[in-house]
């Protein structure tokens, strides 16, 4: 991991607030190239570690989420609908759709 990975992830679990700009940007991470909001993102190279690491820092962020809820739905839609489910208020920012 690059220390401008570090930082994201480090950002992604002590911001108070997730968008789902940031969400893009934490995804981001782990894909080859930029998909659109339904795309799968296993097609877009999204490994099942990359998910796991994923899982591990919003679970870190108190966004209690699991591997196979994430693998349910693997698009940034789908995603951004199960920590909207699942985070504590106020942790998500509807207004950054």
């Amino acid at each position: 991991m690059t220390e401008e990975q570090m930082s994201q992830a480090q950002a992604a679990t002590t911001d108070p607030r997730i968008s789902k700009q940031s969400l893009r940007e934490q995804l981001s991470r782990f894909l080859d190239e930029e998909p659109e909001d339904d795309d799968n993102l296993m097609d877009f190279g999204l490994t099942s570690i990359g998910a796991m690491k994923l899982v591990s820092e919003w679970k870190a962020a108190g966004i209690p989420v699991s591997f196979p809820e994430l693998a349910s739905n693997p698009t940034i839609d789908g995603i951004w609908d199960l920590l909207q489910a699942k985070a504590p208020e106020p942790r998500l920012d509807d207004q950054w759709h």
